[in-house]
């Protein structure tokens, strides 16, 4: 089956909706674009882009992104098997055209001095990013911006609302780059957090004091970007009614 058979197959019927409204903030832009980084919540996922990708690619990428979280939602609705879920998020990417390159789970929970769970995300992403820099200070632009939230954000209940389930965390970090070897390309980073206390306000979550184990997946994602984008208008159709309740307003970092 290619790509766009696939797309065809997806049944999202039943697939839950809860309106997020949307607050047209002065911070936040309707468009992509190329000559600035930006950053967009996914369901639970934070995708960030670099400057140079294009709009095109941007949107692509969203849509993508939306699409696996719909289908692994649908497949996976029981929240106590979060890798279940992940396997299920990638293999839609995968149907997709992207091709994954990932190291496997590693538990980070006795690792290094960080304490809160947006400071392991950076410790797990300076690594990933270590040859890309830029990426990664638009990567920590972007969490320290959602840090300055209030917690009743559009954005952070969006992000909360897919990540958090209980006393299990699952959610992925994006950044999509370009350079003159490789093309566009993205790295992906999926985060699994269980605890045995709820967890709340996630990304101030003190995961060492609560004894909660830390894990990631870092993956190197490659694809055929004008093929990806032609999908994309199919993928957009499909989950155009999904739009406003899973995908956030987009950021300038």
């Amino acid at each position: 089956m290619n790509a766009m058979e696939f797309v065809k197959s997806v049944d999202l019927t039943g697939t839950p909706m809860s309106i997020v409204e949307q607050d047209a903030a002065t911070d936040v832009t309707a468009i992509f674009d190329q000559a600035k980084p930006q950053s967009q919540i996914v369901g639970s996922s934070i995708l960030s882009f670099s400057t140079g990708v294009e709009p095109g690619l941007r949107e692509a990428i969203s849509d993508c992104a939306l699409l696996a979280q719909l289908v692994a939602n649908k497949q996976v609705p029981d929240q106590t098997k979060p890798l279940d879920w992940f396997a299920a998020y990638s293999s839609v990417l995968l149907n997709l055209g992207w091709t994954l390159q990932d190291s496997g789970f590693t538990d980070y929970s006795t690792q290094g001095n960080a304490v809160e769970v947006n400071e392991q995300i950076m410790t797990v992403l300076s690594v990933a990013l270590g040859a890309a820099p830029a990426a990664l200070a638009i990567i920590a632009a972007t969490v320290e911006a959602l840090k300055k939230m209030q917690p009743d954000s559009p954005w952070l209940t969006l992000f909360s609302r897919e990540s958090q389930k209980a006393t299990i965390a699952r959610f992925q970090v994006g950044i999509a780059d370009k350079d003159e070897t490789r093309g566009a390309f993205i790295t992906l980073c999926a985060f699994l957090i269980e605890a045995n206390t709820s967890i709340t306000q996630l990304l101030f979550f003190k995961f060492k004091q609560s004894h909660a184990s830390f894990k990631a997946n870092t993956a190197q994602v490659s694809f055929n970007q004008s093929a990806l984008v032609d999908l994309s208008v199919s993928i957009r159709a499909k989950t155009n009614r999904y739009q406003h309740d899973y995908v956030s307003s987009i950021l300038d970092i």
